[in-house]
């Protein structure tokens, strides 16, 4: 008996020692995931002054005292895959390399006409080059502990893209990108047709065990290879990169920083140019362009707005709204993405989806963000590589205005030339009405008084609108910032890409011509916008004169002096007596169908 009780009490001692110990396993585990749910949020994120240390030797020790830190600007970034994440643990073979192999003629398949850029060229230039860094000097002072963001999974879709920008990605990826951060890099081929694209890059993707090489069976587009890709990836967050893309310096962490905080942000890096021709590598995005749309749903780069522009020079690091980023390159929260409905996987071939889930997220509570320290590449080209009917575009462009538009999908129509039709009544927009539901979305109102009022409302009644533009002088209607005639502004001419100094005209159909919700009237023979009333003449727009009073005079662009500066204003001269300068367009004729 003794024995036994003995053995009793010693069993139980081994419990209780085992009990306690999983108990301060279990009390360090929760205690490390709290302390670590508070580091993502202040400590991620660690400023530096440039002159704390030089770059070679700087590096940035968290809390814990562990070293997680990387080089600053300038750091190459390549060998860190020579030894994780090489099947074979050496350095990668080169994809070119790999055709050779192959007896595949690089230069087999060059046409421009089908490739839309000069492919001798780009493959004479260096698959792994150095570009200038083209981020803010300040960047340099930002510092991400990396052990505290988010991995990513970054996925390219391709479709017959020519080796060497392919390549050119996939090493500037590998270069600037810490390996800790990607979890993994999908290739997602849309029935590519080229040899070089076939088993060449299997081989080449073979290498790496952090690479994924998807191939489609059915033409899918762009909407739908990025939606399957995101259906395969694995990571918190998902990096969409166009194939003709190339990241550039310390890409990565800033757009993953921002998603760390803001799992509802949709973050879209500085976009760079890359010559179609030169394949010259430009700096584009300076801290100082945001994504627009014009109603009839395409996208452009315009200079941001002057009280933006003051908030992102004092905080020139800062991610900053916008109201639409482009497709090319962005980043999301996987499942946030998934939740607020991906893209539009009804859209055809290319174009448009990138509007539509800007309009989206704003509508229904995220939000979109332009990183000022991540700057990724774009080759622009000037047609497609792909079979498109510009009718896609439309089909694509009014599924935008069917689903987000609500009373203002009229200006969609308005403003597309006729190119757009009603849909028929068996078409169906129902694709977002679960999100629309979860989401409690908002009007697209809402969207025009809180995110982007730049896009203007015609006033009801217009047949013409847009800017006002000289045929000779190319310069535009504008408002002057000081200049009045008795104490009206005078409209004064601008160079045309001066966004926010030239303004947008609305000529009615009773003849009235407004701008801002005021009229332009003539005091002195000269035009001041003032207070519409019913003494307010009437213009009209014939052969490109703009008449004032049933034709007798027209607007001309003359040379003004006002308090000792001299301006180019519009006057009013005999009709008999103009010449060309005297000739205007206007942007946008307003289609209002039959």
């Amino acid at each position: 008996m003794l024995f036994l009780r003995k053995k009793f009490h010693k069993k139980l001692q081994i419990l209780i020692a085992i009990a306690l110990v999983l108990s301060w396993t279990l009390t360090m585990f929760w205690i490390a995931k709290a302390f670590k749910q508070r580091l993502t949020y202040e400590d991620a994120l660690i400023k530096v002054s440039p002159t704390h240390s030089s770059p070679s030797d700087f590096r940035i020790i968290d809390k814990s005292k562990i070293n997680v830190g990387q080089t600053l600007r300038g750091e190459n970034r390549l060998n860190e895959y020579g030894r994780n994440g090489i099947k074979d643990a050496t350095q990668p073979r080169r994809f070119s390399d790999i055709i050779k192999e192959f007896n595949i003629s690089l230069y087999k398949d060059t046409s421009a006409d089908r490739f839309h850029i000069n492919v001798n060229k780009t493959h004479n230039i260096s698959v792994n080059r150095e570009v200038i860094d083209t981020r803010p000097a300040e960047c340099a002072s930002v510092k991400y502990n990396i052990l505290l963001l988010p991995r990513a999974s970054i996925v390219i879709p391709v479709y017959n893209e020519p080796w060497s920008t392919l390549e050119r990605l996939i090493n500037s990826v590998l270069k600037h990108s810490p390996r800790s951060l990607i979890h993994e890099i999908m290739i997602i081929d849309d029935q590519s047709d080229l040899e070089h694209l076939g088993a060449p890059l299997d081989k080449y993707v073979e290498q790496f065990d952090f690479m994924h090489l998807y191939r489609s069976k059915e033409r899918l587009g762009t909407m739908k290879s990025r939606m399957f890709g995101t259906k395969k990836a694995e990571a918190e967050v998902i990096v969409f990169l166009d194939s003709h893309t190339e990241v550039n310096s310390g890409w990565l962490e800033p757009i993953l920083y921002e998603i760390s905080v803001n799992k509802t942000a949709i973050v879209q890096p500085s976009i760079d140019v890359i010559d179609a021709q030169t394949f010259e590598y430009r700096k584009y995005f300076d801290n100082n362009r945001r994504g627009h749309f014009r109603w009839n749903m395409g996208y452009h780069f315009v200079p941001l707005h002057p009280k933006q522009q003051a908030e992102v020079i004092a905080n020139p690091t800062k991610a900053f709204d916008t109201p639409a980023i482009v497709g090319c390159a962005f980043a999301v929260n996987r499942k946030y993405f998934t939740d607020i409905g991906g893209l539009d996987t009804d859209m055809r071939t290319w174009g448009g989806e990138d509007v539509e889930l800007s309009i989206r997220v704003w509508l229904c509570g995220g939000s979109m963000k332009i990183s000022p320290c991540s700057h990724v590449a774009h080759i622009f080209k000037a047609g497609h590589p792909f079979k498109m009917d510009y009718s896609d575009l439309v089909y694509n462009n009014r599924r935008t205005a069917e689903l987000w538009l609500g009373n203002y999908k009229k200006y969609f129509y308005y403003f597309s030339a006729g190119f757009a039709k009603p849909p028929d009544p068996s078409d169906k927009f129902d694709i977002m009405d679960p999100v629309k539901e979860k989401f409690k979305c908002k009007d697209f109102g809402w969207f025009l008084r809180n995110v982007f009022p730049e896009l203007e409302v015609p006033p009801a009644g217009s047949e013409y609108f847009g800017n006002l533009r000289n045929s000779v002088s190319g310069q535009c209607f504008g408002l002057a910032n000081s200049a009045v005639l008795l104490s009206h502004p005078l409209i004064t001419t601008a160079e045309c890409y001066f966004y926010y100094q030239v303004k947008n005209f609305a000529l009615l159909e009773n003849g009235r011509l407004m701008v801002e919700g005021k009229c332009v009237k003539v005091e002195k023979g000269f035009l001041v916008v003032a207070p519409c009333s019913t003494r307010i003449g009437k213009w009209s727009l014939k052969d490109k004169k703009l008449m004032y009073a049933e034709g007798s005079q027209c607007a001309m662009q003359v040379p003004k002096e006002v308090k000792n500066e001299k301006l180019q204003v519009i006057g009013l001269v005999s009709c008999n007596k103009t010449d060309n300068t005297s000739e205007w367009e206007i942007a946008t004729k307003i289609f209002k169908g039959s």
